[in-house]
């Protein structure tokens, strides 16, 4: 019996060590910038594990947008500022590894034209064309429109 509370006693302990340093993951803005708060990132791999996490609750947050929640707004127009910090150490990375960092970019590329063919449709090409001053408003009108209708249904 005493072995066993022991056990269970060891077992316990363990699972609250190794717990309280998991590496939750971060579900909004606020959890990003408490999470990544003065980090320093050792490596390359460490600071693409950090930025497609970043990346991953951005596209989230225009998904609860496009759905019509209007709470996130603040979150996404907090992003630029929040990966802004991080613009030395993306410098630094692209040095040393180029190759890794070239990937994540046209990774995000690809999730970014996703999102807006899915959103857009046909009215949004990746294309090297210079859009006008009225072509540029009459695709903002479309999304405003297509945002209020997702926002009814």
């Amino acid at each position: 019996m005493k072995k066993t509370v022991i056990f269970l006693l060891s077992a316990v302990f363990m699972l609250t060590i190794f717990s309280c340093g998991s590496d939750k993951p971060a579900e909004n803005l606020a959890d990003l910038q408490k999470k990544y708060k003065d980090k320093e990132f050792k490596n390359c791999d460490e600071f693409i594990v950090a930025y497609e996490e970043a990346m991953d609750i951005y596209f989230a947050l225009l998904d609860k947008d496009a759905k019509g929640d209007e709470t996130v707004l603040k979150d996404i127009e907090g992003f630029d500022a929040f990966l802004t910090n991080w613009a030395k150490d993306a410098e630094k990375f692209e040095k040393e590894c180029p190759e890794k960092m070239e990937k994540l970019d046209e990774s995000i590329d690809k999730r970014m034209d996703a999102y807006f063919d899915e959103l857009f449709g046909d009215d949004f090409e990746d294309e090297d064309v210079e859009l006008t001053d009225e072509e540029w408003a009459e695709i903002g009108e479309k999304a405003e429109a297509e945002l209020e209708l997702l926002g009814e249904e």
